[in-house]
């Protein structure tokens, strides 16, 4: 018997245009993670839709309505489609796998199954990498496995003999979410959509990273976190599942846990759509309310709505929905320097004399100081100067 404990989390922002808010009403959370407006009349949002812990994940357009300043707009006027989300994000799966028990060929063997099964669900839709861990200090790559891929093999892991047994959970926790976000840089698109998968036979007893660091590192990530384990050693790893724990109740039954960790993997990426409209609007600013609406097995209708505000300035006939939208980041903007006080401007005044008349120091590194001389950092990135 599998059990599966959903965990609350807070949600995660990727802003393109300045966003007003997400909304919860009647239960549903529409969450914006992208949106952007571009010309003729072209709107764009990437959004995740859940009702409490359950995603939503077969909405249709007739699913959506748009306001814009509180009007809603006909539906034979906004012309909203769903468009396939790879076209603007790039999706990932880490899968972590404990290998510190798998002293004999038989607990190999039955992990490598459990891998398996997982990889094979989650590869039509999604890419995974898999990587090993014992008690040593990095992750062991494993196999990477594009979107689509057919050629799925665990004989990598069947045959992985761990060389420290020891178990370094939260070090590899956090090496985890350091390859989910380097894989998903190398995609080079904005919308970056992750879950870390963590399998883990116990407890962290290595001690090389701090139990809170690979907490706090879990619950700032913007990725999900979901964790499989047997019986009450999932116990371990509970409060590092953000996103969910599926519990094995006997190490036999570890391959079906791994199954369903595939599926709740698989509900998470498919609660994510890219809308896509024509605004009416042809100049002015407006504030776009997204509302979504449907009706659970109980007959009863939920509902919930996110809010931006984006320039209509330009905005003509031509749109066609099924534009893909481009999505950029809103660059920072730099802190306005405070102003200067008197004495702040006296100084400025007294430094400046001084440096017309007096001669900087001669460089020490000309001069040779022995062994005990200080050196300077290389010229190279990550040194501090």
């Amino acid at each position: 018997m599998i059990s599966f404990r959903p965990m609350r989390c807070a949600g995660w922002l990727l802003a393109v245009l300045p966003l007003t808010g997400c909304g919860v009403f009647r239960h549903v959370t529409v969450e914006p993670l992208a949106t952007t407006s571009q010309r003729p009349s072209n709107i764009g949002a990437y959004v995740s839709v859940s009702d409490g812990d359950t995603p939503l994940t077969e909405l249709q357009p007739s699913n959506f309505r748009v306001y814009e300043n509180e009007q809603l707009v006909p539906s034979d006027q906004t012309q909203l489609t769903l468009l396939d989300p790879n076209l603007v994000a790039a999706h990932q799966v880490v899968l972590l796998v404990d290998m510190s028990n798998a002293q004999t060929q038989e607990a190999r063997t039955l992990v490598a199954k459990g891998a398996l099964n997982f990889v094979q669900k989650v590869t039509p839709r999604e890419a995974v990498s898999v990587f090993a861990f014992d008690g040593g200090p990095a992750l062991v790559p494993i196999a990477a496995f594009p979107r689509g891929n057919q050629g799925v093999t665990m004989a990598a892991l069947e045959s992985f003999t761990p060389r420290d047994p020891s178990r370094n959970l939260n070090g590899a926790v956090v090496a985890g979410l350091a390859k989910l976000e380097m894989l998903l840089a190398q995609s080079g698109k904005v919308v970056r959509v992750g879950t870390l998968v963590v399998y883990s036979g116990g407890p962290d007893v290595a001690g090389r990273v701090d139990r809170d660091k690979a907490h706090d590192q879990v619950w700032e990530s913007p990725y999900d976190v979901l964790a499989i384990g047997v019986a009450e050693q999932a116990d371990a790893v509970e409060n590092l599942a953000r996103r969910g724990l599926v519990r094995a109740q006997r190490p036999d039954t570890l391959p079906i846990a791994f199954e369903e960790a595939a599926s709740q993997t698989l509900e998470q990426l498919e609660k994510h759509y890219l809308v896509s409209y024509c605004s009416p609007a042809r100049a002015g600013s407006r504030r776009l309310r997204l509302e979504v609406s449907y009706t659970n097995k109980e007959g009863e209708e939920h509902h919930g709505d996110f809010e931006f505000d984006f320039s209509a300035k330009s905005f003509g006939p031509g749109c066609n929905p099924q534009m893909t939208p481009r999505f950029t980041l809103t660059p920072k903007a730099e802190p306005e320097p405070e102003p200067k006080r008197d004495q702040d401007r006296e100084r400025d005044w007294d430094a400046s004399k001084t440096s017309k008349t007096k001669k900087a120091p001669p460089d020490a590194r000309e001069h040779d100081q022995g062994e005990d001389a200080p050196v300077a950092p290389p010229d190279q990135s990550g040194y501090a100067k």
